[in-house]
Parts: C-alpha cells; sequence; structure tokens
C-alpha cells in the first residue's frame, strides 16, 4: 500500500506485507541545526605569553545569554588548548584543568575581552549578548578562584582537543587554566566551541 502526501509535494510512504512504514528520512545534529540558525560560536583567547610553573588562568565564560525563548542554556560540545614550544627547562607535561561554576579571580577582575567570539555560520550576524561574561588572561600568574574541577588533562607542546559536552545552563560559568610546568615559558591560547541551545525548560 502506498500513502500519498497530501501537501502537493507528490511524496509518499510505503507500507510493506509486514505492515512496517518505509520513508526516506533525513536526521540532522542539534549542533548542525544551531549551525545554520547562526548560533554557533567558536570562542578563542588568542596568544598569551606564560611564563613560570604556576596554574594560569586561561579563559572564564559566564552564560547570562538573554533567553530567545525560554531559558537560553549554552552547550560546549569542545575545549581546544594550544601550547607552543616551551623554554628552559621542563618540569613535567603541561597540566590543563576545567573549572565547573568559578567565582573569581584576577583574570575576572581584570575583565579582557577575548580576541574571538565568532559566529560558526559566516553568513549570520547573530552575537553572543554582552550580557554574557568572556574573558581571558593577558598574562602569567591571573587566577580562577571557586567553584570545583571538571576534568584535568595532561599535553606536551601542541594542541589539546578535548571533546567534551558541557551544558552550561543560563547563570552557570565554567573556567580553563594552565600550568605550563617549565622554568621558562611559551604562548598558549584556549578555545571553547559551542552552540546555544534556545528554548530549554
Amino acid at each position: 500500500m502506498r500513502i500519498e502526501d497530501g501537501g502537493g509535494n507528490n511524496g509518499f510512504a510505503i507500507v510493506n506485507g509486514n505492515q512496517q512504514l518505509k520513508t526516506f528520512s533525513v536526521s540532522e545534529s542539534e549542533q548542525a541545526r544551531a549551525t545554520e540558525d547562526g548560533d554557533a560560536y567558536n570562542i578563542n583567547t588568542g596568544l598569551i605569553a606564560l611564563t613560570g610553573t604556576a596554574e594560569n588562568g586561561l579563559i572564564y565564560f559566564k552564560n547570562d545569554e538573554a533567553p530567545k525563548n525560554g531559558e537560553s542554556a549554552f552547550v560546549i560540545t569542545a575545549i581546544a588548548v594550544g601550547v607552543g614550544t616551551r623554554s628552559a627547562t621542563e618540569t613535567d607535561l603541561a597540566v590543563v584543568k576545567v573549572y565547573r561554576n568559578p567565582t573569581g579571580g584576577t583574570l575576572f577582575d581584570a575583565a579582557t575581552a577575548v580576541d574571538i567570539s565568532s559566529n560558526s555560520n559566516f553568513g549570520s550576524s547573530n552575537s553572543l549578548s554582552s550580557t554574557s561574561l568572556i574573558y581571558k588572561a593577558t598574562s602569567s600568574a591571573q587566577t580562577i578562584t571557586g567553584g570545583t574541577e571538571h576534568a584535568v588533562f595532561i599535553m606536551d607542546d601542541g594542541r589539546l582537543y578535548a571533546p567534551l559536552t558541557i551544558d552550561l545552563e543560563r547563570g552557570s560559568s565554567i573556567g580553563v587554566s594552565i600550568d605550563l610546568n617549565t622554568s621558562g615559558g611559551a604562548n598558549a591560547y584556549c578555545a571553547i566551541i559551542g552552540y546555544r541551545k534556545n528554548g530549554k525548560n
């Protein structure tokens, strides 16, 4: 049996002898849809010159995005950290930490905007609201305080790409830090990749 499309699109579905409905379907991920809608973003600190063996804050992001259709969560799909060639004596691999709901620190107090907050749909003019707080470190020894550790990674010189899925509800925050573990220094950056999820109940 064939079920005709009543919308005038010349489409149809087939019911086979086992009473199974056969159709052609296309599925789309939530992230792909958000990109099409102009709600996916790449947030990047740009290069930061760091030194020493202390823990340095890299980025702070508090989602205070004004909702369009209900509460507006920001779903983080990945965090990337890059480290250039570390100079002088390396005591260990670099240690990257992700903090859940940090509350302050000198990085937060300095309130320096990130270098990049780019919409992943190059044809969209949407941007993250100015009510969201997105700050980057500008030098060594800027701190992120409060909150709890959510993830820890180790990395050599190069790039770490961590495919995390973090649902950053409105009012929630995230921070990322790095300890270069060298007596010298290196350039580093941190990127947060994700999308805005509208109308979440």
